[in-house]
């Protein structure tokens, strides 16, 4: 009888410590690939990197899609910079393809997801291009490339605005150690184990009071990288729209109804009209001020 509960408290502690492994194992491997990529760049080992890039895909992919995308993007920065400090020509066919996969894995009906950063990182990645040159291709086939690549920016974009909690507070400052509640018969120190708490009513009061503190560090971690993330591409995906859009052949309608669609945030697509119109004077025409009763708006 003992034999077989033991076999079974082995099989429980199997089951408990198996994911703490795994997470581990993981994140060992996360810094050891990341590491190997600054690596080669370093020494301009282009072979050595696209070797890696497929050993990501490989890897990777089928087992965690946000360290997959965050590797890939790592990977793919550190070939092309590789081949920049070879100069060489880069192989940015090969880098897009490897891009345009992993961005290919975001499903929303999964949890294990390419972060909302990786998306826009690897978007930029695809669409960096803001030129035209007559010649090299049609006009048709450069409105569809700029289409497309504003319909990409705007999926990662919606992912973030929807990601933002308006009504987060960030003066609401988590504790940086919680304070245990009255009554302990001890004398209460911020930050002190619970265990030291005998009362299991009181003890349990505290062990809630730390993890809602915990959550809300989490929340505000989250909210500050979230605004970080928007501020920054704001300004890439600004350049992408008033680069593209400022070349003929024009499309005015087009543009409008990308942004009313790809931007959730009233706000957020006020701001970008009325950046497109300060500083891309030559698109003016693009972006026509309405007339209303009271003026120019």
């Amino acid at each position: 009888m003992n034999s077989k509960r033991n076999r079974m408290l082995v099989l429980l502690l199997a089951m408990i410590l198996l994911p703490v492994i795994s997470f581990a194992v993981n994140k060992d491997q996360f810094s050891r690939d990341h590491t190997r990529a600054t690596t080669l760049r370093e020494s301009k080992d282009l072979i050595g990197l696209a070797n890696l890039s497929e050993e990501i895909q490989n890897k990777w992919s089928p087992k965690n899609k946000e360290k997959y995308g965050a590797l890939m993007v790592h990977s793919l920065i550190s070939w092309r910079s590789a081949y920049k400090k070879a100069d060489k020509k880069v192989p940015m066919n090969l880098i897009r393809q490897y891009a345009a996969q992993a961005l290919s894995t975001y499903d929303p009906n999964k949890p294990d997801n390419i972060s909302i950063k990786t998306e826009l990182d690897l978007v930029s990645i695809l669409h960096e291009e803001y030129t035209y040159s007559k010649g090299k291709r049609t006009d048709q086939d450069w409105a569809t490339a700029r289409r497309k690549g504003a319909e990409m920016w705007f999926h990662a974009w919606r992912r973030l605005d929807n990601a933002i909690d308006e009504d987060w507070d960030p003066n609401d400052i988590p504790q940086a150690n919680v304070s245990p509640p009255k009554g302990i018969g001890i004398p209460g120190i911020p930050g002190m184990p619970p265990e030291m708490i005998k009362d299991p009513v009181l003890r349990a009061e505290y062990e809630r009071a730390i993890e809602k503190n915990r959550e809300k560090i989490k929340i505000r971690n989250e909210q500050i990288k979230l605004r970080n993330v928007k501020k920054m591409y704001f300004r890439i995906v600004k350049k992408y729209l008033v680069s593209t859009y400022s070349i003929p052949p024009y499309d005015n309608t087009e543009l409008n109804k990308l942004l009313k669609t790809g931007i959730v945030n009233d706000k957020t697509r006020k701001e970008f009209l009325k950046t497109i119109r300060k500083f891309q004077p030559e698109a003016q025409h693009i972006f026509p001020r309405q007339k209303t009763s009271a003026g120019v708006r």
